[in-house]
């Protein structure tokens, strides 16, 4: 069961302002508090200032700063490891290298964006926040 009392803060970071809504209404819904910025700098700014979150997910192709250099200044710069701030590397492009690439580099996860279901990310999210069940699980057929 998800603690309400004390809701994990998920900062979703992406370009593509459907896609951080879409997110960002999923996350909502399950119970999470999200944030959204549409660049990685924004992002930066945010935990260099001091605000605290319980989990980033991060797109990799963006402008200016990608998501690679940004779990990088995260884990290098910062020096918040791997269970202080959990990152998910999200990507529109299928990569055999992609899980690999992402764990080397210090993030907890990695998605592919329009090719796996969401019930991977929502169920990684959870695992990362330490939450349980989500109400979007299908228990039909379970035995």
């Amino acid at each position: 069961m998800r603690n309400h009392d004390n809701p994990a803060r998920v900062l979703i970071i992406d370009d593509d302002r459907a896609i951080l809504r879409m997110y960002s209404d999923i996350m909502s819904a399950e119970g999470f508090i999200t944030e959204t910025d549409s660049s990685a700098i924004d992002a930066i700014e945010r935990l260099q200032k001091g605000e605290k979150f319980d989990l980033v997910i991060t797109d990799i192709m963006m402008a200016r700063m990608d998501g690679w250099e940004l779990l990088r200044n995260i884990r290098q710069e910062m020096k918040l490891g791997e269970l202080e701030l959990p990152v998910i590397i999200v990507s529109a492009f299928v990569s055999d290298t992609l899980e690999a690439k992402a764990f080397s580099c210090g993030a907890n996860g990695s998605y592919v964006k329009g090719r796996e279901p969401l019930t991977k990310l929502l169920k990684m999210v959870r695992i990362q926040t330490g939450r349980e069940r989500s109400i979007f699980d299908d228990t039909t057929g379970a035995d």
